[in-house]
């Protein structure tokens, strides 16, 4: 995972601090890059820390069977969506302006909301986020009706729906050479009443010689939780797909476009917003020779950045990004996927269909969470 490791460099280096509206929090970014993961030299599973093959595998089953709830990943014990729909059951109830984020009051109420989800009491809705879309994109179509002295009129419409996914395996086995295999989870009609607009957005599909590619371009990249998630999601869902057509999964290109690590909120974000500081976190990490290094810039930096509260502890993904980096990647695993047809294997547990042989990541806790 050496172009990971080179991805979260670069933005140490070369990013902009940058206050974020929606999680309400500082980051800092990159405005794009690519990376390209060879799916045959092994399946690109983090090394330099633990990522349960698991998580994000059931979260794509999740989409692939077209869910917009939060409740049955809830019910396996995954959390990824939480805050989120909790977000969303905050706006519905236009009780977002009285219970802010970052706050006692949201934390509370976060924690009553869980349990209420846990009990059934709350349906934990996120509106028609990405696996909806790929499974129920909606379309209107125009039904022409006659009018006396008038002839055909195309005044009256009706919404059909469009199973992207069904599509898509339909062409890539029909018309394999098609510039049209594309999953699109970006409907802009639909994004106010999702609780969160796509991230990855966009996967397409090339076949050449057998072999297939999937090229990801994901608006909106939480690059310490999340990127990891997406790179092992997304080779997992090019080899389900090459799998149910016949194929070989060769590579999976990522774009990413907004590419940042959280800095938390203030006063421990307020280091950032001096630039001598920032200069000077860059010039250190600029300076890194070898691995070890990374642990000294860690330590300056935490010297000199004001302790999180127990509220928003783990806000600030940085020690967490240094400590990452200190670590050397490891052999990647192998992965082990059942041979059952892929409508099949999504409404099964992921682990029933989903593994990983010769897997050895580097165990630490980190103590990052997800920006809501």
């Amino acid at each position: 995972m050496k172009q990971y490791h080179g991805l979260l460099r670069e933005i140490l280096v070369h990013g902009e601090v940058q206050y974020e509206p929606r999680t309400e929090e500082y980051i800092l970014g990159i405005p794009g890059c690519q990376r390209i993961y060879d799916l045959r030299e092994g399946f690109p599973l983090m090394t330099t820390k633990n990522v349960p093959i698991r998580l994000p595998a059931e979260e794509l089953f999740w989409k692939l069977r077209g869910e917009r709830s939060v409740k049955s990943l809830f019910d396996k014990n995954i959390h990824i969506w939480d805050a989120n729909a909790f977000q969303k059951y905050l706006q519905n109830n236009k009780l977002d302006k009285e219970i802010t984020k970052h706050t006692e009051r949201w934390a509370e109420e976060f924690k009553t909301w869980k349990e209420r989800l846990a009990k059934g009491e709350e349906g934990g809705d996120l509106g028609p986020v990405y696996g909806y879309q790929w499974r129920h994109w909606k379309r209107a179509v125009f039904v022409p009706r006659h009018v006396e002295g008038i002839g055909l009129m195309h005044d009256q419409w009706k919404i059909d729906e469009v199973d992207q996914l069904n599509k898509l395996l339909e062409g890539i086995k029909n018309k394999p050479g098609s510039r049209y295999h594309v999953l699109n989870a970006y409907n802009v009609g639909d994004l106010e009443d999702m609780a969160l607009g796509p991230c990855p957005f966009w996967h397409q599909f090339t076949i050449y010689n057998k072999q297939l590619d999937l090229h990801m371009v994901q608006r909106s990249c939480d690059t310490f939780l999340g990127i990891p998630f997406n790179i092992a999601q997304d080779s997992l869902l090019a080899h389900m797909v090459a799998q149910e057509t016949g194929l070989e999964a060769r590579r999976f290109i990522h774009t990413t476009i907004n590419t940042h690590l959280y800095l938390g909120v203030p006063p421990r974000s307020d280091f950032w917003n001096n630039q001598s500081n920032v200069a000077e976190f860059q010039k250190r990490v600029r300076s890194v020779s070898k691995r070890e290094d990374y642990k000294d810039v860690r330590d300056w930096y935490l010297k000199h950045v004001a302790e999180e509260s127990e509220l928003d502890f783990g806000k600030d993904h940085i020690p967490d990004v240094l400590s990452q980096l200190a670590k050397r990647p490891r052999d990647l695993p192998k992965l082990e996927l059942e041979n059952i047809p892929l409508y099949e294997a999504i409404k099964k547990p992921a682990e029933e269909v989903v593994g990983v042989s010769g897997y050895y990541p580097h165990w630490w806790k980190t103590n990052s969470v997800m920006a809501a």
